[in-house]
């Protein structure tokens, strides 16, 4: 029963990540710039920032929540032990 509660909370993280995703890879509009001219990785187009800089993005912060997500249910259960 945890792990189902665990599944279903981690997908409505991954759900509510992607806008943030999306607004902090248009932020990052001078980041991506910086490492087409600098890598000359294709990262930047007329429509914006392609899509590998979103999924790195996305991929960065679905795992800090998910990673956050982790360590309190895991103190969560050490707490229920001590007590």
């Amino acid at each position: 029963m945890r792990l189902i509660k665990f599944l279903i909370v981690a997908a409505v993280i991954a759900l509510l990540t992607m806008p943030a995703a999306f607004m902090t890879t248009l932020l990052l509009y001078p980041l991506w710039s910086w490492i087409e001219a600098t890598f000359g990785i294709e990262s930047v187009g007329h429509s914006g920032p392609a899509d590998w800089c979103f999924l790195v993005v996305y991929a960065s912060l679905l795992a800090a929540a998910l990673f956050l997500l982790w360590r309190s249910w895991r103190r969560h259960a050490a707490d229920s032990k001590l007590s």
